[in-house]
C-alpha cells in the first residue's frame, strides 16, 4: 500500500512539475509573434534605432537624436539649427524676377464645354445635345436630325465633324482629352456608360479647342486682346435646332474681359413648320469672364475664368417669365440671348424652370498663350461623389451588424420646357428608354487577424522565478519518493 501511494505522489509531482516549468518558459517566450499570424501593424515600429544602424530610419522617431547624423537628410528642417554649419553652403544664383512686360501669342489655345446642357441627352426621344467642329451646312428645311451613325443630314450631307481647320472637337473622359467620335456623343465620361436621361445628371463631356489664336498681353496694365479664327456648332435635338459660332475674340481691359463671336444659324416658324429662315450673322458676346486680371495675365501658361451666369436677370423676348429663385438662376450675355431666341432654343440659355436648369450654367474657359504648353482640362468623374464612408474596424474588432444605407435614387423631374417652334413639342420627356443609375459600389471591410492580445498588450515575463523554483522542488520531490521505498529495503537487507 505504501508503494502505491508513493508512486501516486511521485506522478502527481512529477506532473506539476513539469507544467510549472512548462508555463515559465512559455512565458518568458511569449513576447514573441506566434507562427503564422500576422503582427499589427503598431508591433514594427520603433521609437529608437536599431543597434549597429548609421543610417536614417524610414519613419521619424519620438525623440531627436543626440547628435547630427552622418548624412544630410533630403529635405530641408522646418527650424533653422541652434549653431551653425562648419561650411557655409554653395552659392546658388539668384531667382530671376518674371518678366511682366507685354508679349505677343501666335498659337494661343480657346477651350471651352460651353455647358453640361450643351452635352446632355435631350428630351426628344432618341435625340442628343452635342458640338461640332465648322459651321454646320444648311439642311434644307426645319425639322431635321443627324444621323448619328454617319453625321450626315437626311440629304446626305455631313454636318458633323470633329475637327474643321483650327478647330477641334475633344471629348474628355476619365482617361483624359481625345478627338471625338460619334459614338462618344451619346456615352459619359468613361466612354461607356449611355447618356440615358436628359435629367440623369451625366453627360458626353465634349469641349471645344481652337489653337492659333494671335494677338498681344500687357500685364502691367492688364490688358490683351488674341483672335482665334473658326468656327464651330451647336446641335440642339441632333440638329432640329443650332447655331454656329465663329472667330471668337477675348478683349481683356483694366475693368472688364470678354469673348465675342459671329453667331449665325437658322430660325423656323411655331405656325409653319415649313418654314426655314437663315438667321443674319450676329457678333455677340458669349461669356463675361469674372476674375481676370495682373496676375491672371502674368501667368506663365495662361489662366482659367468661369463666365457670369448665376445672377444674371434676362427678360425673354416671346414673354415667357425667367425663374429667378433657387440655387442656378442667371442667364447667359443680352447679345447672345437675343440671337438664339430667334434661332429657337432661348430657353436653353437662362433659367426658365425646366428640369435641366442646373444644367445651363456655363463651363470655364481655359486660355493658354501656346499650344506646347497648354493647360489641359481636369479629368471628371462619371457619377457624383458619394461622401458618405463606409465604416473602418480595428483589427480583431466584431464588424457592424449592418452597413449604413447607401445614397438614395434620384426622383424623377419632370420634363423640361419645350423648344419653341419644334414639331416634337407635344413630345417633349418621353426619351426611348429611361433606367435606373448602377448603385454606387461599396467597397469590403477588411479586418486583420493579429497575435495581439484584446487588452493590447503582452503578459511580462518578469517575476515568474517562483514557479521556476516549485517546479524544481516538485520534481525533486518525485524523483526522492521513487527512490525511497527500494533504497530502503536495500537498507535494511544490509543490516
Amino acid at each position: 500500500m505504501r508503494r502505491v501511494v508513493a508512486v501516486v505522489l511521485a506522478v502527481c509531482c512529477a506532473v506539476l512539475g513539469a507544467g510549472t516549468l512548462l508555463s515559465a518558459a512559455t512565458a518568458a517566450g511569449g513576447s514573441g509573434d506566434v507562427a503564422g499570424v500576422v503582427p499589427t501593424a503598431e508591433s514594427t515600429a520603433t521609437s529608437e534605432p536599431t543597434e549597429g544602424s548609421t543610417g536614417p530610419t524610414d519613419q521619424p522617431t519620438d525623440q531627436p537624436t543626440d547628435g547630427p547624423t552622418d548624412q544630410p537628410t533630403d529635405q530641408p528642417t522646418d527650424q533653422p539649427t541652434d549653431q551653425p554649419t562648419d561650411q557655409p553652403t554653395d552659392p546658388t544664383s539668384p531667382t530671376a524676377a518674371p518678366d511682366n512686360g507685354p508679349f505677343a501669342v501666335s498659337d494661343a489655345v480657346f477651350r471651352w464645354g460651353v455647358n453640361d446642357e450643351s452635352n446632355n441627352r435631350a428630351f426628344a426621344p432618341g435625340t442628343f445635345n452635342f458640338l461640332s467642329a465648322g459651321a454646320a451646312p444648311d439642311p434644307g428645311s426645319g425639322g431635321q436630325t443627324i444621323n448619328l451613325a454617319t453625321g450626315a443630314w437626311p440629304n446626305g450631307t455631313v454636318a458633323w465633324r470633329a475637327a474643321s481647320g483650327a478647330v477641334q472637337i475633344e471629348k474628355v473622359t476619365t482617361a483624359g482629352a481625345r478627338p471625338a467620335n460619334l459614338a462618344g456623343l451619346k456615352t459619359a465620361a468613361d466612354d461607356t456608360t449611355p447618356l440615358s436621361s436628359p435629367t440623369g445628371g451625366l453627360f458626353s463631356n465634349h469641349q471645344v479647342v481652337i489653337s492659333g489664336g494671335t494677338g498681344k498681353v500687357d500685364p502691367v496694365a492688364g490688358t490683351a486682346t488674341i483672335a482665334w479664327q473658326g468656327s464651330f456648332t451647336i446641335f440642339f435635338y441632333s440638329g432640329m435646332t443650332f447655331f454656329s459660332l465663329s472667330n471668337p475674340v477675348l478683349t481683356v481691359t483694366p475693368t472688364s474681359a470678354t469673348i465675342t463671336a459671329t453667331a449665325s444659324g437658322f430660325a423656323s416658324s411655331m405656325e409653319d413648320q415649313s418654314k426655314w429662315v437663315p438667321v443674319p450673322p450676329t457678333e455677340v458676346t458669349l461669356a463675361d469672364l469674372d476674375g481676370v486680371g495682373i496676375p491672371q495675365l502674368s501667368a506663365p501658361r495662361g489662366f482659367t475664368a468661369t463666365p457670369r451666369y448665376l445672377g444674371i436677370a434676362h427678360t425673354p423676348a416671346d414673354g415667357s417669365q425667367q425663374v429667378r429663385t433657387g440655387a442656378f438662376w442667371g442667364a447667359f450675355p443680352a447679345s447672345f440671348l437675343a440671337f438664339v431666341e430667334k434661332a429657337g432654343s432661348g430657353a436653353y440659355w437662362y433659367s426658365s424652370g425646366g428640369a435641366s436648369d442646373a444644367y445651363k450654367t456655363p463651363k470655364p474657359v481655359l486660355i493658354s498663350w501656346d499650344a506646347k504648353t497648354a493647360i489641359q482640362p481636369d479629368k471628371p468623374v462619371v457619377a457624383p461623389v458619394v461622401t458618405d464612408k463606409q465604416p473602418k474596424n480595428k483589427a480583431g474588432k466584431k464588424p457592424p451588424a449592418a452597413q449604413p444605407p447607401g445614397p438614395s435614387f434620384p426622383v424623377a423631374q419632370p420634363a423640361g420646357p419645350a423648344l419653341p417652334g419644334q414639331p416634337f413639342a407635344a413630345g417633349v420627356g418621353a426619351p426611348e428608354s429611361v433606367t435606373t443609375n448602377p448603385a454606387t459600389y461599396q467597397p469590403p471591410v477588411a479586418y486583420a487577424l493579429t497575435s495581439s492580445p484584446t487588452s493590447g498588450e503582452r503578459p511580462d515575463p518578469s517575476g515568474r522565478a517562483w514557479e521556476w523554483v516549485l517546479g524544481s522542488l516538485l520534481l525533486l520531490g518525485a524523483v526522492g519518493i521513487t527512490v525511497s521505498a527500494p533504497l530502503m529495503r536495500i537498507l535494511k537487507g544490509i543490516r
